[in-house]
């Protein structure tokens, strides 16, 4: 009789440890698809914010060099690109892992809007860079996070 309550409390055992072990397995699975979902989401995003920002940066100057130059300039494009900018940050703030790229996020959507309040040429110009360099800081950070 011990015999078989030694076999049957193995057994059982045996089959509660593989039970437990594809519940633990099953879970880390799910996490991982989770934080591999999570990881191409973030790069989707950021990828889509930095092209949003060169893009309405495009539209400005465009923008500006028209208006300067005593040309009637329809101004769709910008609103466009614009609204794509602010869509593309929001998908930053929300899915960004730290507060270095929200922050290098808000301060490329800060100096592209500063193009369209240029006075002169060579303002315009370095304030285009500024926001060239915004991006650049922006996708170092970023880059920084998608890379672990």
């Amino acid at each position: 009789m011990a015999d078989i309550v030694s076999a049957a409390t193995g057994i059982g055992g045996a089959l509660l440890g593989t039970a437990v072990g594809a519940f633990v397995t099953h879970l880390l699975q799910r996490r991982n698809a989770s934080l591999a979902r999570l990881h191409e989401e973030r790069i989707s995003a950021y990828v889509a914010f930095a092209e949003a920002v060169m893009e309405l940066r495009r539209e400005l100057m465009d923008r500006w060099f028209a208006e300067h130059n005593g040309i009637t300039h329809d101004s769709s494009p910008v609103y466009a690109s614009r609204s794509t900018m602010w869509t593309a940050y929001y998908r930053v703030v929300l899915l960004a892992g730290n507060e270095d790229i929200r922050l290098a996020a808000t301060a490329a959507r800060e100096t592209v809007s500063l193009i369209k309040k240029a006075q002169g040429l060579d303002l315009m110009k370095e304030r285009s860079d500024t926001t060239r360099d915004a991006v650049r800081r922006f996708v170092d950070t970023a880059r920084a996070e998608v890379s672990r």
